[in-house]
Order: C-alpha cells, then structure tokens, then sequence
C-alpha cells in the first residue's frame, strides 16, 4: 500500500487530483465520453463543469484498444445502435461516425448482427475517440486495485504504478460469470453463455452424447441453444443430443409489438409491459430476433430438439445435471472490479444506484466518489420512458450508456465539483 505522499507516477498519469478518471473503454466507458460530449455541444460553451471534467479525465483499458467485445459474439442480438448514432449532437468530434453511420441501408433496420455493428459504428467510433482523447486514452493499462482516503481516488495497475488521482471514479470493467453454487462440482462440464456466445472453436468440450443443459431462460440462453442447433460449428457437437432449458421464471418475455404479441399469443399488460416511448412490449425484458423465434418454435411444437423444463429451485434437476455433458449458464453476470481498500481497510462495493453511484456492500452506505455502469453492474432504467415500467431486472447497452445511464452519473460527479469561479 502506498501512502499519500508517495504515490509513484505513471508515466500518462502524475499525482494532480482530477475531477474523474475510467476503468474500461467499452461501450460504457465510451458512452460517458459521448454523453459528456453531447451535453457540452447542447450547451453551447456554458457547459463550464463538464468541460472542465473532459479535458482533465483520464481513461484506463486492459485491452490493446477500446471498443469492448460487442463484436466478437456469434449470435445476432437486437441492437440500438441506430439510437446512439442519432443521439450524437452536432458539434461533439463524432458527428462523423453518425453521419457515415446513417448513410448505410442496413441501419434503417431495428435488428442488425452485432460483428456488421461492430463494422459499421464500433469500429469507426473508437478511431474518433483514439483520436480525441489522445494521450489521456491509456490501453493495455490492467488496473489492479484502488485507494481511497483523505486524497482522493488513487488506481494501481499490476507494477504499483499509479493511474491517476482523482475526486471520482467511473468503473466500467465488463463482467464475468461464476458458477452457481450447485454448479460448482461440474465445473468441468461447466461454461457461461458469454464465454459460449463467443466460441469459434470446440476446445475442451466434451463430444459425447450426454444431455445439454442451459441454466436459465433468458436471451442468452435461448441465444447458446440457437448456436447449438443451428450454428455450423456445433452441427456433429449437438446432434442427436438432449438440449435441456431449465427455468425458473414464471413466463418467458419475448419483445415484440402489440400485434406481435396478439397474433403468438404473448401474454402481457398493456398498462406496464408496454414501453411508451417505443410502444414496444418488454422493451427491456424480452427475448429478442434468434431467441425469440426459436422460443416460439419450442412453445408451438415446431422445434423438438429442445426442451423447457420448468423448476422452482435447481437442485430438483440434480439428477440431470449430473448426467449431462454440457452445463451451460445464462443466468446473468457478476461486476469484474479491482479490489478497493478505502482508509487502509478492504471494502466490498456494488449494488448501484439508479444513478450509477456504487454502495458499500456490508453496510448498504453510498461510497462518495464511486460510479459504475456496464455489463455486471446493471442500473435499472426509469419507467419513463427508457421502457416497461414492470421491468426490475438490470440494464446495459450501447444505447442505455449515453443516452439513459451516463447523464444521470455526470450529474452527480457535477453535483459533488466545487463550481467554476470566473474573475
């Protein structure tokens, strides 16, 4: 542990408290950007706080390069890229990326696979952010661990060299999944859907002719059960094998419109499952394109290569588990975050706020200074008008950063700055 007063210098960062500093530049570390940027444009130069909080934070990625991993996935997924584009205001640096973005017939589609989004707006995105953040951009940074005290927030990377000082922190480290305690004793036959969504090869799984069983009925699941059954390189894999969806939610959610919804038989309300500003049904909970339809398929008896056995607890499907090959489990994601020692002391951190703001975890107590969004900390969206208002799972996405999640943290991060003094 370091003391205050020697803190070592990294060489991009130095020991100048700054307003905010970034653990991860996916799509939620990038969506801050955005939104930072967005609301200076719309301000027409009064936005004094947030520039101040732009042009001094510093931004730490483990990988060689922003972006995340959106594109690495091998199952199409609903996307709202298209909102994020047009969300960009003019006069931000990334105009550009909106501008060429819209011009592709493909974007005036609601669902496009997530590489062609890779293609068409990740990859130009994080050129321009490259090259607007310049130097305060640090990849393969893999910060370790944080520091709180009297100070300020201090973040290590794995040598002990310090990644900046700063009034706050936005954590946006991704996610990981861990297996469920009853899972624990497979976990030789065990993988999380991410990891499996990404797959582009067969190493260590085992071929044999034992059941497959996916934990859990959400996209992801009905996501690996897709690739199973239709992707190419599962087609000798997966045949002939018993595919198993075990579920434990009281109905399975699928988005889609009202006449969607009418003409399958989806059961709804149309007082809290619609969401307002799209009039779709489970904007936020629901199945999606692949998913969806394969569900569908199963429901209707169209699809019998899979089958949905209905549980109230996992450990009534023991017996399954132990005879199958595969264990696959979509059943949401942990936060990945850098172990954090506040006044010398180790603290557990999560549980957020709707405003992103992170709590202590033994004591429920907001940690000031502490922000988190992405994948593994999921932040639930207002009921107007970011979706249904029965929705009370968790949120992420391209579009829910910039345009939903990250306003609401800058506010805070403004709320807590002492104000701009001008002579």
């Amino acid at each position: 542990m370091f003391p205050p007063s020697t803190f070592p210098a990294y060489p991009g960062g130095g020991q100048a408290r700054i307003p905010l500093q970034i653990i991860g530049a996916g799509p939620a570390g990038m969506g801050l950007v955005l939104a930072l940027c967005n609301r200076i444009a719309a301000a027409e130069g009064k936005a004094v706080q947030e520039q101040r909080v732009l042009d001094a934070l510093q931004i730490f990625e483990a990988s060689g390069s922003p972006g995340g991993k959106m594109g690495h996935y091998r199952v199409n997924a609903n996307t709202s890229a298209h909102d994020v584009v047009q969300g960009i205001k003019d006069g931000t640096p990334f105009v550009g990326v909106r501008d060429d973005y819209l011009q592709h017939p493909q974007t005036q589609s609601e669902l496009i696979p997530l590489p062609r989004i890779q293609t068409l707006m990740v990859e130009p995105l994080v050129q321009a952010m490259g090259e607007f953040l310049g130097e305060r951009l640090h990849c393969r940074v893999d910060i370790a661990r944080i520091e709180i005290n009297e100070n300020g927030i201090a973040s290590y990377d794995r040598e002990n060299h310090l990644g900046a000082l700063s009034a706050n922190i936005l954590f946006c480290c991704g996610a990981i999944e861990t297996p469920l305690p009853e899972l624990s004793p497979l976990q030789d036959r065990w993988e999380g859907s991410m990891q499996f969504l990404k797959r582009d090869n067969l190493d260590v799984l085992q071929d044999t002719n034992d059941p497959i069983v996916i934990v859990g009925a959400s996209h992801s699941a009905f996501s690996c059960a897709w690739r199973l059954l239709f992707d190419p390189l599962f087609s000798e894999f997966a045949r002939e094998r018993d595919i198993v969806i075990l579920q434990r939610r009281e109905r399975i959610k699928l988005r889609c419109s009202t006449s969607f919804a009418a003409e399958h038989q989806v059961d709804y309300d149309p007082q809290t499952d619609v969401c307002p500003r799209t009039g779709l049904v489970f904007f936020n909970g629901g199945l999606r394109k692949d998913a969806k339809f394969l569900y569908l398929d199963i429901r209707d008896g169209v699809e019998n290569r899979v089958r949905i056995v209905e549980m109230d607890q996992l450990v009534e499907q023991q017996d399954l588990l132990n005879q199958a090959g595969l264990v696959l489990q979509a059943t949401g994601f942990d936060a990945r975050l850098p172990p954090i020692v506040k006044q010398g002391a180790p603290v557990r951190v999560g549980n957020p706020t709707r405003n992103g703001e992170l709590r202590n975890l033994d004591d429920g107590e907001i940690i000031a200074g502490l922000f988190g969004m992405g994948l593994g900390l999921n932040i639930l969206p207002a009921g107007e008008p970011r979706g249904e208002q029965s929705f009370n799972g968790g949120i992420h996405g391209f579009q829910s950063y910039p345009l939903a999640i990250a306003p609401r943290i800058i506010d805070k991060i403004l709320a807590s700055m002492p104000m701009e003094v001008s002579n």
